[in-house]
């Protein structure tokens, strides 16, 4: 087992506060200060690991990826595409209902920070990217033509963010029982 140092200690805490208000109550109206508040470190802690709020938000933003990404990967491990749409929607449905679930990060912090700091931006689209080619890569498990995969799986990941950032807005967790049906319907369609 890796031990981590005091100083990783901190410099993960400072990631994954800012992380949880980040996405909570977004970039923008997050300080410094909040994220010290957070953590209960001093600010030269936090100048130690980063130059500034954005190269924090950039390990933010890789933090994440890893975690939603591995979640995606795990939902789809072996899996044919309504098992993983099934299992991908379950996890969600499961830390929503303890409020746990914010929607996709990347979407609502790439949205947020779109033309404000593009190119901050570039690591939640780079992120997105990721996600998206774990859909087709399900639908290919899934036996789909090869040449159908990209289409289906935009079509797919773009109903995904749309419920997600519908989700967002209304907390209605019913929401992401319908994205489930939703985007096993867009399969079933295409399987006719």
């Amino acid at each position: 087992m890796v031990k981590v140092t005091k100083g990783e200690q901190s410099k993960n805490n400072l990631i994954e506060c800012a992380a949880n208000l980040f996405i909570q109550k977004g970039y923008n109206a997050t300080g410094i200060n909040d994220i010290l508040q957070c953590t209960g470190l001093p600010k030269g802690s936090f100048y130690f690991h980063f130059k500034s709020k954005k190269d924090l938000a950039i390990s933010v933003s890789d933090y994440f990826e890893r975690k939603i990404i591995e979640m995606a990967l795990v939902s789809a491990k072996d899996k044919e595409w309504e098992a993983f749409i099934k299992s991908l929607s379950d996890t969600m449905i499961a830390g929503a209902e303890i409020n746990k679930h914010f929607g996709c990060p990347f979407a609502v912090l790439g949205l947020e920070i779109a033309f404000s700091e593009p190119d901050l931006a570039e690591y939640y689209t780079r992120s997105m990217d990721r996600l998206n080619g774990i859909f087709a890569d399900v639908l290919r498990f899934s036996k789909v033509k090869e040449d159908k995969i990209p289409t289906l799986a935009n079509r797919a990941f773009a109903a995904y963010e749309g419920y997600l950032v519908y989700y967002r807005l209304s907390k209605d967790i019913d929401t992401l029982r319908r994205m489930a049906d939703d985007l096993i319907s867009i399969y079933k369609d295409y399987k006719g």
